[in-house]
């Protein structure tokens, strides 16, 4: 099944910012959070717009941002919100920027009709459903581009931890234009071998055709591995969400 954007961005926002990427070791509460806005908290009004966000059951979120001393933002949840009402979070500068353009790419890619993995993958995809008949030549592709030896990509998950890191080297944001259909053929055919399945087209939805593996009744899907990790706000890690996938459909399946 492809996932998507919306669905995804409302059930992690909280988790990606309560994740412990914080510089606090416990959620600050809210007696702390006012402490410490009193006394240095200088509200960031276009950071707090950016987070502004109406969810698809009509509530409308709508945290703070204050700048605080030493490059360090202060995030507070919305005051209205019921779970965790005024509490906050402190990050380093780089991390909570990173946040804020994670934050736009993603309602960007779903304001623009990019709101699920296979349609994210459609929109960039060169070659589309026909990807499975050039497999072989997407991947010598993906090995001169990111500078690999050919007997790194030896099809095992610890060829993705290679992947992963030169992608990273390679920037993220110029990936989905030029080498998605790659990244998706290489992944594709790693978890393939693992799982002695098949490249099959899957045709449920006329226009929305895409590439995955299919073993048996079951199937896997290559453009979501891929997808999560080039919309992730962590460093790539393709070896961790295609294993996920395999395992996934071995629960399932087998």
């Amino acid at each position: 099944m492809f996932i998507n954007f919306k669905l995804l961005l409302e059930s992690i926002f909280v988790l990606k910012m309560g994740k412990k990427k914080s510089l606090n070791p416990k959620r600050l509460t809210k007696k702390q959070v006012q402490e410490l806005v009193e006394s240095e908290g200088k509200l960031h009004q276009e950071f707090t717009k950016c987070f502004e966000e109406t969810y698809s059951n009509g509530y409308k979120n709508q945290p703070l941002v204050y700048e605080l001393s030493n490059d360090r933002f202060l995030f507070v949840f919305d005051p209205q919100e019921i779970s965790i009402p005024g509490k906050g979070d402190i990050y380093s500068k780089e991390y909570f920027l990173r946040m804020i353009q994670w934050t736009q790419k993603v309602r960007e890619d779903y304001a623009n009709g990019r709101g699920n993995s296979v349609a994210h993958w459609r929109y960039y995809s060169k070659h589309k459903v026909q990807l499975v008949n050039h497999i072989d030549e997407l991947i010598n592709e993906l090995t001169i581009c990111l500078d690999i030896a050919n007997d790194q990509l030896d099809f095992s998950y610890k060829s993705l931890d290679i992947l992963s890191s030169k992608a990273e080297d390679y920037e993220l944001e110029k990936i989905p234009a030029e080498l998605y259909d790659n990244l998706v053929a290489y992944v594709g055919e790693v978890m393939r071998r693992r799982v002695k399945g098949n490249w099959v087209v899957r045709e449920d939805y006329p226009g929305c055709e895409y590439p995955l593996i299919g073993v048996n009744q079951g199937m896997l899907m290559p453009i979501n591995v891929v997808w999560q990790e080039l919309a992730g706000l962590e460093p790539m890690n393709l070896r961790k969400e295609a294993a996920n996938e395999v395992r996934r459909f071995s629960l399932r399946y087998r």
